[in-house]
């Protein structure tokens, strides 16, 4: 996102300061560099994916779900990026109750932008556990995006892709950084991440990527 971070993102951050002191470290880390860097790649690699998913042939434009979407900097960077489709809509689904409020406040600058290039394309926040929300946002989503599977049980993950229709394009996220105590479902390797999936997804593609004090392993594939 060039300029992105302008003084009025900056002042953005001020007015989140103000009003939700203790979130402004949580803000700034969901902005990092790493953060940036793992969003990216994401999103270079689902354009590079040339396996057929659900609708990509039949639709103009197509729904995009996020789980676990934090502040939603994935839902913005993927209607700058990404251009394998043209987006309809994105889901935006965290638990956080203020997660929708911050968004609000940290990306105004954007969505003005957006809607003055005629960019329409709608994000909806959802403040729900994944586990709580409506079925109709994994049934109307052509691509389910989580990258925080290291956050989440091995259950709630599978969960989520039995509920997607077959031939939804399936985006996961993991790592093999166990110093956070958050951190409840790390995997040592990309071979074992992949291994978990094989019997869900077929079409499967494998990435890694070295942070140096730990990996990051992204699997893309199609729903069973």
């Amino acid at each position: 996102m060039e300029n992105m971070f302008d003084y009025k993102t900056i002042d953005a951050v001020k007015r989140i300061l103000k009003d939700y002191p203790y979130r402004i470290e949580d803000v700034l880390n969901s902005l990092s560099e790493r953060q940036q860097i793992s969003k990216d790649w994401l999103i270079e690699k689902l354009n590079e994916y040339k396996h057929p998913y659900r609708n990509k042939l039949k639709k103009d434009r197509i729904t995009i779900a996020i789980l676990c979407s934090w502040y939603g900097l994935l839902a913005y960077k993927l209607i700058e990026k990404f251009n394998a489709k043209k987006l309809d809509r994105i889901h935006c689904v965290d638990f956080d109750p203020k997660s929708k409020q911050i968004s609000n406040r940290l990306f105004r600058k954007i969505d003005n932008n957006n809607l003055y290039k005629g960019i329409l394309t709608q994000i909806k926040f959802w403040e729900k556990d994944i586990e709580d929300m409506p079925e109709k946002i994994l049934e109307e989503s052509e691509v389910v995006i989580n990258t925080s599977c290291e956050h989440l049980s091995q259950q709630t993950i599978y969960d989520t892709i039995d509920k997607s229709p077959s031939g939804t394009l399936i985006v996961l996220q993991s790592n093999n950084y166990n110093q956070i105590q958050e951190h409840i479902n790390t995997v040592n390797s990309l071979q074992e991440f992949v291994s978990q999936y094989q019997s869900h997804l077929i079409n499967i593609s494998m990435y890694e990527k070295d942070f140096l004090d730990y990996k990051r392993f992204m699997i893309i594939g199609i729903k069973r």
